[in-house]
């Protein structure tokens, strides 16, 4: 479908086609090129992007993928009735995770020092609104399927479960609200650029691409506890080494305040993986993918005690010094 229309704005020639972080890609002369698709052209947000990608790649970050000019001068092209933009990675190396946080803090440094307010990619100081948005929403469907009775296992799982999951929330915004009361922000606490969910294979693959169309402006403890999660909840009996190498790494290059530690655990207090089970399994689904998302949910209700047990020894496990740091303990886990 896009060969043609690459053709003709671009003069580009798709020689290999291959997926790259979820998106179509090709080569062309010795560089990989991501295509964009845009179900809706949000202006701001596209010069946002735009503007981070330009900046961190002139801060010599040579993954970042770039926006490609068409010969019409212009990012956005169309094929048929679809506009898509495309991205250039010229550097094509095989990812290492030699030191990823290092990596990392190494990335949020730069980012950090991003000169351009944001306003539709920031998620900065907005954890409390979505977070509450996001448990109202699931406690609609809870409520709804409470009255009606379950229909399925899945379904009475849930009824069963959520009360519990929803309190956990709660109290990972009473943290958080607590830490924004009581602690001051650092130096290293200014937003910077982060991912929307930074995962241990965000930046594996063939080859590293850091796409901005992953990105938002936020906190950098945002990446930092989505990694630690998805490393946990691979290995919830393996988990320490790992976690201590990585976050070791990371201090190492951007030390935490109490405020971004604080911060870091409140993310973690809030059980985004059972949201997110939830959510995905009341968007249509096929039946295939409804019967393993019953499964990953049975799988986190077993597991509760285990990730309380994770909870209440993070700061320990990680290193990082509570007493010194002030960090509050939970005194129900």
């Amino acid at each position: 479908m896009f060969e043609e229309a690459i053709y003709e704005n671009y003069g580009f020639r798709m020689e290999r086609q291959e997926s790259v972080g979820g998106f179509a890609a090709f080569m062309f002369n010795n560089c990989l090129f991501s295509i964009i698709p845009l179900q809706e052209i949000n202006e701001e947000e596209l010069r946002e992007r735009q503007q981070m990608s330009q900046f961190l790649t002139e801060q010599g970050d040579k993954y970042v993928s770039t926006f490609v000019m068409s010969k019409k001068e212009t990012y956005l092209s169309q094929a048929g009735d679809k506009v898509f933009l495309l991205l250039a990675n010229p550097v094509l190396e095989e990812p290492r995770d030699y030191q990823l946080g290092k990596k990392l803090a190494r990335f949020h440094i730069r980012g950090r020092l991003y000169p351009h307010q944001v306003k539709s990619c920031s998620r900065i100081g907005k954890w409390k609104e979505m977070w509450e948005q996001r448990i109202d929403g699931i406690e609609t469907v809870w409520r709804e399927k409470l009255q009606s009775h379950p229909g399925n296992e899945f379904e009475r799982l849930f009824v069963e479960s959520f009360p519990y999951f929803m309190a956990l929330g709660e109290n990972a915004i009473q943290y958080l609200v607590d830490t924004e009361i009581d602690d001051q922000p650092g130096a290293v606490d200014y937003g910077t650029v982060c991912h929307e969910r930074f995962l241990k294979n965000s930046w594996r693959g063939r080859v590293l691409v850091r796409n901005p169309f992953d990105w938002v402006f936020d906190h950098g403890t945002r990446d930092v506890a989505e990694w630690v999660r998805d490393h946990y909840l691979e290995h919830p009996h393996t988990y320490q080494p790992a976690l201590r190498q990585f976050i070791s790494d990371y201090q190492n290059t951007s030390a935490f305040t109490g405020f971004s530690a604080r911060l870091l655990y409140s993310r973690l207090l809030l059980p985004i993986h059972y949201y997110e089970t939830i959510e995905n399994y009341f968007i249509a689904q096929p039946e295939s993918r409804q019967k393993e998302l019953e499964e990953s949910l049975e799988t986190i209700i077993n597991n509760t005690r285990l990730y309380e047990r994770f909870l209440q020894s993070f700061y320990e496990a990680a290193e990082i010094p509570a007493k010194k740091l002030r960090l509050p303990q939970l005194d129900w886990l």
